[in-house]
């Protein structure tokens, strides 16, 4: 059973973390009734890849503050743009490129709630898996060296006892001494 535990510590922690972003991802955006099915739908989507600008960390369908001074306009250029037939490239387009919030901007890839799929964006990606990686194999050596070593010291064989003639010789000379 011992040598499971890592197995259950791994599956474990991989399981936390995928019911995490599960988690994030179930939850919905604010729309108006303005949108169609397709269109609140296309909402969603895009107000799901963007980040509030109001210093909160959330995602754009994820603000929930009352009056938010950046997810209550962007929700309504969001609404805006989609009203007016634009595709979900030129509406992202937009808020890569011409956004400002508070005279900041544009915000370029800074705005987007996860990094791309390609060039160094993908290091983002991969990198945490690769350090994960790393360091369960990193601790799995020092684990297993430190427990090498305390068996080691648990079955050290007990010092040699002195063959019969040396015991001999130490006799006659404490013999001559006396």
């Amino acid at each position: 059973m011992k040598k499971y535990s890592w197995i259950w510590f791994f599956f474990l922690v991989g399981f936390s973390l995928v019911s995490s972003v599960a988690f994030t991802h179930a939850q919905g955006s604010a729309h108006s009734s303005k949108l169609s099915g397709e269109q609140a739908v296309l909402f969603s989507e895009i107000s799901e890849e963007l980040m509030c600008q109001c210093g909160c960390n959330l995602v754009l369908g994820q603000c929930g503050h009352v009056n938010c001074p950046s997810a209550v306009p962007m929700r309504e250029k969001i609404e805006e743009m989609i009203l007016a037939q634009k595709t979900k490239t030129e509406v992202m387009g937009y808020f890569l490129n011409e956004y400002t919030f508070r005279g900041k901007g544009p915000f370029g890839k800074a705005i987007l709630s996860q990094p791309g799929t390609k060039g160094f964006d993908l290091m983002a990606w991969v990198l945490p898996f690769i350090l994960f990686a790393v360091f369960s194999v990193v601790l799995f050596v020092v684990v297993k060296r430190a427990t090498r070593v305390s068996k080691a010291l648990e079955h050290d064989d007990p010092a040699p006892t002195p063959s019969s003639d040396v015991d001999r010789r130490i006799e006659e000379d404490l013999k001559k001494l006396e």
